[in-house]
């Protein structure tokens, strides 16, 4: 399955380093993210949707509790 970040990013036709260069995160972590092994901070979450022209939640949707 591909993550809504990485989908973000292709149909904006922006590479890992395009994005990087937009953020100024590392483009290895952007990657790391993208595959699910690293969770970016809040304000590194704010960067990657301002640079990808999206809200948060669009690339980065909140895992819901399962009800009990």
């Amino acid at each position: 399955m591909i993550s809504p970040l990485r989908e973000k990013r292709f149909f904006g036709e922006l590479s890992i380093y395009d994005l990087s260069q937009r953020t100024g995160i590392d483009p290895s972590k952007i990657s790391l993210i993208e595959r699910g092994y690293k969770i970016p901070r809040q304000d590194e979450k704010d960067k990657i949707a301002q640079a990808l022209s999206c809200e948060v939640e669009d690339i980065f949707p909140a895992v819901q509790a399962e009800e009990t």
